[in-house]
């Protein structure tokens, strides 16, 4: 019989007995010196007895005895066995249950198993299966105290709970607030709103924020706040200076702070976009965190105006990866223009975001020609904002010179973007708005400019830029009255084309009211009377033409000639008290003609000139009554009555001309009923 059925037989033996014995002896390859095993003493029945024996003598003792103690002193029992089997006939006193004895035969013969085993491989595969073996060992012992390992991971899984824990009440209160806002109660009615977005945003803070940077925000809006205060009691230019350097300091603290451009941990989708269209809203609402738990409106009355720039920069920063970059954009332009510490914010986010791309590589060492064209090749861009970013570092390195090819990016950048970025240097965005209305047709840049004005109130400040920049000096179209000048309309304006267009599109009256008073007050007169007659203050309109000498002013196409009898009575009278001021070298009266019988001044406002106009607007047999009536006598200018005779052989030509026409219309009419 071989070596490997004996050691079988005397194993199973063992098992029959009850009480076994192993020598391991390793390293030899000799099957008397692999391994031997001897048993003797009790039988099956015997152990059996002896078993119930003990059980029945300690039943007393079972009842009040634990599991958990049970299970130690049998474990104690068992140390110094190879396997460490807790078997209950090796210990002082057996407390354990049958079903212990066979998992603790079954344990036994799978390890006797695995040593058989070991007997037929060679000695370095056999001492790496006994190091294997012992460490199954340890794995296989049945010990109450965990181990430090696992201790250790416990600890670190209890760890993590708390954060999955925390994410789920994230989710759970975005569902809620979603659903709250769903309701066309609180959608219509913003107060509710924001009450609803205060407190989902306590979430959000606990979850993303950044509660020791708010707090110190807030700790400095109140610092600056009260700078402010004092300020405005004490209206010192000192304290003005000081607000600058403090706000302007604490714009750079933000700045230093890294924003947050990726989410902190994996986002679904679904969740991801809810948590965007939440903060989102919460930035237009202006409903930020307080860096103490709480939210709070940033137009409260209670805040400083520089924490309400302050909060939403740190806003910004903190939930950068949560924001539509696109809707934060229209509202800093909207609601921030008296902010810029919020639009540098912004755009330093951006450039956090496109660091890595070519493009910003390129512009550090290319010229604009070749970054021009990358732009373009890494395009179409649509309407996305990570192309501010690389016009923001163009403009930083180029200046003015970068900002007129950025037209061709039209309509991913647009004006309003322009004017945010060189908004220290008004004139650049001039050039800039200027060049992109001139790159496209004559005929379509009026619906190109009304397609720009969103929102319409810019259309006041572009008006404002246009007519303050290269421009005359007001002293040369204004006189020490207010009044305009003569002929001072003429003066050159370099955006006169972009003023135009921009006071004759359509606009309300209030509008129009506010352009008005803006090209009156610049000495832009052709806008100012442009905005009079669509006003309908005519009468000033007439005021002013009069001040500006200048005949051609009044024209049916533009519908500044008078309309009524009263209007040409006013006209008439403003040319004659201004004629003697305006031409005290020539005759009065209107009576300005030269020997030769030519006019002394052919085109400016004067009696005679006037009244040849109206003469040519209602006929001369109408107009000397009216002339009469105002006592105006232009019976004796040669000029006067040359024209009157030549009007009024006109005027019995063309009735005769027409008294022809309706004849032979008539004869037809009578041979066709014949």
């Amino acid at each position: 019989m071989s070596n490997s059925s004996l050691v079988w037989q005397e194993s199973f033996s063992v098992l029959d007995s009850g009480i076994y014995r192993v020598i391991s002896r390793r390293g030899s390859q000799s099957d008397d010196d692999s391994c031997s095993l001897h048993s003797q003493t009790f039988s099956e029945d015997e152990r059996l007895k002896e078993f119930h024996a003990h059980q029945e003598d300690e039943q007393v003792e079972l009842d009040n005895a634990s599991h958990a103690s049970v299970t130690i002193e049998a474990d104690r029992s068992e140390t110094f066995l190879p396997f460490s089997i807790p078997l209950s006939f090796r210990s002082p006193s057996p407390l354990v249950s049958l079903q212990a004895v066979k998992e603790s035969v079954s344990s036994f013969v799978r390890k006797t198993t695995e040593k058989i085993g070991t007997l037929h491989v060679s000695p370095d595969s056999r001492g790496k299966q006994e190091a294997k073996d012992d460490e199954q060992q340890q794995e296989v012992s049945v010990n109450p105290v965990a181990s430090p390992q696992e201790e250790k991971e416990s600890e670190l899984q209890n760890h993590q709970l708390p954060e999955e824990d925390h994410l789920k009440d994230l989710k759970d209160a975005t569902a809620k607030a979603i659903a709250k806002l769903q309701d066309p109660l609180v959608l219509l009615e913003p107060q509710c709103m924001k009450r609803v977005l205060q407190e989902w945003l306590v979430f959000l803070e606990e979850k993303f924020g950044s509660k020791e940077h708010s707090a110190s925000s807030v700790e400095k809006s109140k610092e600056l706040g009260c700078i402010e205060e004092d300020c405005t009691e004490n209206k010192d230019e000192s304290c003005e200076s000081q607000t600058m350097h403090e706000n302007s300091a604490d714009l750079k603290g933000l700045l230093d702070v890294c924003f947050q451009v990726s989410p902190p941990c994996d986002l679904e989708p679904d969740v991801h976009k809810d948590l965007v269209e939440l903060t989102t809203l919460c930035f237009e609402l202006c409903v930020f965190s307080c860096g103490n738990g709480d939210a709070e409106e940033s137009s409260d009355q209670s805040l400083p105006p520089a924490a309400s720039w302050t909060f939403a920069c740190r806003f910004i920063q903190n939930y950068f990866f949560l924001l539509d970059l696109k809707r934060v954009k229209r509202c800093i332009i909207t609601m921030y223009t008296s902010s810029p510490n919020v639009w540098e914010t912004y755009i330093t986010g951006l450039k956090e975001l496109t660091c890595h791309s070519p493009v910003t590589l390129a512009i550090e060492n290319e010229d604009m020609l070749k970054i021009l064209k990358q732009l373009h090749d890494f395009g179409p861009w649509d309407d996305s904002p990570l192309l501010l970013a690389h016009a923001q570092r163009l403009y930083e390195k180029f200046g003015e010179t970068a900002l007129r090819p950025l037209t061709k990016f039209y309509p991913s950048i647009v004006p309003s973007d322009i004017k945010q970025l060189c908004r220290n240097n008004p004139a650049h965005f001039l050039a800039y708005l200027d060049s992109l209305l001139k790159s496209v047709p004559e005929d379509t840049r009026s619906s190109l400019l009304r397609s720009l004005l969103q929102p319409e109130s810019v259309r006041l400040d572009w008006l404002c830029l246009a007519v303050s920049h290269d421009a005359p000096q007001r002293a040369n179209t204004v006189d020490a009255e207010g009044n305009p000048r003569p002929r001072s309309h003429l003066f050159t304006w370099g955006y006169s084309q972009l003023i135009l267009l921009l006071i004759k599109l359509p606009a309300d009256f209030v509008t129009k009211e506010k352009m008005a008073d803006v090209c009156k007050s610049h000495g832009f007169w052709p806008g100012y009377l442009f905005l009079c007659l669509e006003l309908d203050r005519r009468i000033e309109a007439f005021t002013n033409i009069a001040h500006l000498d200048d005949l051609s002013l009044l024209n049916e196409e533009d519908g500044s000639i008078p309309e009524t009898t009263e209007e040409w009575k006013f006209l008439l009278h403003l040319a004659q008290n201004h004629s003697s001021a305006f031409h005290n070298d020539g005759p009065q009266n209107g009576e300005a003609v030269s020997s030769n019988g030519s006019p002394s001044w052919p085109n400016c406002i004067t009696v005679e000139n006037v009244a040849l106009l109206l003469a040519k607007a209602i006929g001369p047999n109408r107009a000397l009554p009216l002339l009469q009536e105002c006592g105006l006598m232009l019976e004796s200018s040669e000029r006067f009555t040359g024209v009157c005779e030549i009007l009024k052989i006109a005027e019995k030509r063309q009735r005769a001309l027409i008294l022809s026409m309706l004849d032979k219309c008539d004869r037809f009419l009578w041979s066709q009923q014949a």
